[in-house]
């Protein structure tokens, strides 16, 4: 078994409460599943069809979702490669007669084809797309400045690159259909070979457990990443909107800056005590609980992952990992690597400054979730 909990305790700050809290809350989360904050629908339908009584097919409900763009939701159904590939011609003249380019925050199809299945993926909120540009950032920077104090010749350093949440497409095996944008990805990109994902990170905000796994294994076996992490948060209760409208905001702006004036003192009396609750504003929660989050590295060649404890129960641990176990020569391809002749080492990690993130996150997504409520 290679799984480790980094980061668990027993944690006597339970003890704390705020004003606004109304008792104590029970989990019931299994340690091997992520509940979704979005709207998820999984479809067992193999092809683009109608329904009877005018129902709408699965292939038209995604192309549906496509169309109205909704935030914070996800589709999963089944599709043979052929079917896929004819939703995707569809969905690029969708794009097309709208003018909407690549680089807008937009939905994109995903194929997974060893499952075969499609996933219609829409904007993802900061609380999703912060902590995997962040992490990206850190990690990349860590290993850099390890390589310049072990004296690594530029060029090596220089071909470890950030690409972001770039496509790519499978290429071993039963993935060699599969399409996958990865929340973070670092490269190897020497001017005299082919470029190679070598870290993928995905973040299970938006999409449970299982599904993250799905995705993990397109990384590892249908890319051969060396490394693929797993940022898995989970938010409680499932953001919904008010049933009716909160006052006049004429002023858009104003009331926004409203917003974060008051949640301020709460939010950072939260965040000194390493409490990670929700974020209430005219008697409405925009963001629930982060009642956990934890961080996964999976290898090539291990069947379990190395598990590293950020949250449990809403609370940050009292014993933060120092590590999530990467190495410097994770970032660089293995011949290289030995060319290089470099001491191999275990790269830092500051959980503190992540957990930052996470709290600046919640502000954001809280933020955002409200602009659209009162000016949609």
């Amino acid at each position: 078994m290679d799984t480790v909990v980094a980061g668990s305790s027993t944690n006597f700050r339970r003890s704390f409460s705020r004003a606004r809290s109304h008792g104590p809350q029970e989990f019931s989360r299994s340690p091997t599943d992520v509940s979704s904050t979005t709207s998820v629908t999984v479809s067992t339908n193999m092809c683009p069809q109608k329904l009877e009584k005018g129902g709408l097919s699965d292939y038209d409900t995604a192309l549906n979702l496509l169309k109205d763009n909704p935030p914070e939701q996800r589709l999963d159904f089944h599709l043979p490669y052929s079917q896929y590939l004819k939703l995707e011609e569809c969905w690029s003249k969708i794009r097309l007669a709208r003018d909407i380019s690549e680089d807008q925050k937009y939905p994109y199809l995903a194929y997974n084809s060893a499952a075969e299945i499609v996933t219609v993926v829409t904007v993802p909120r900061a609380l999703h797309e912060r902590p995997a540009v962040e992490l990206t950032a850190m990690i990349l920077d860590s290993a850099k400045k390890y390589l310049y104090s072990h004296g690594a010749d530029a060029s090596l350093v220089r071909s470890i690159g950030n690409a972001g949440s770039t496509t790519y497409k499978g290429v071993y095996g039963s993935y060699s259909k599969s399409k996958k944008q990865a929340d973070g990805t670092i490269t190897y990109d020497p001017l005299d070979s082919l470029s190679t994902v070598m870290i993928a990170i995905e973040v299970g905000y938006t999409e449970d457990y299982a599904h993250l796994c799905r995705n993990k294994d397109v990384w590892i076996d249908g890319r051969h990443v060396k490394v693929c992490i797993l940022v898995c948060l989970d938010e409680s209760p499932r953001f919904r909107n008010p049933h009716t409208r909160i006052g006049n905001a004429s002023d858009v702006h104003s009331e926004l800056d409203l917003m974060s004036h008051s949640v301020a003192a709460s939010m950072t009396n939260d965040s000194s005590q390493g409490y990670y609750g929700y974020i209430q504003y005219r008697g409405h929660k925009w963001i629930g609980d982060l009642t956990d989050a934890f961080i996964e590295v999976w290898r090539a060649n291990k069947k379990q992952p190395m598990r590293y404890q950020l949250l449990q129960n809403t609370w940050s641990c009292n014993r933060l990992p120092k590590t999530i176990g990467l190495k410097v020569s994770d970032f660089i391809p293995d011949d290289d690597w030995k060319a290089a002749n470099i001491l191999d080492g275990t790269l830092s990690f500051d959980a503190d400054l992540y957990l930052d993130i996470f709290t600046r996150s919640m502000k954001a997504t809280a933020e955002e979730r409200y602009r659209e409520f009162i000016a949609p």
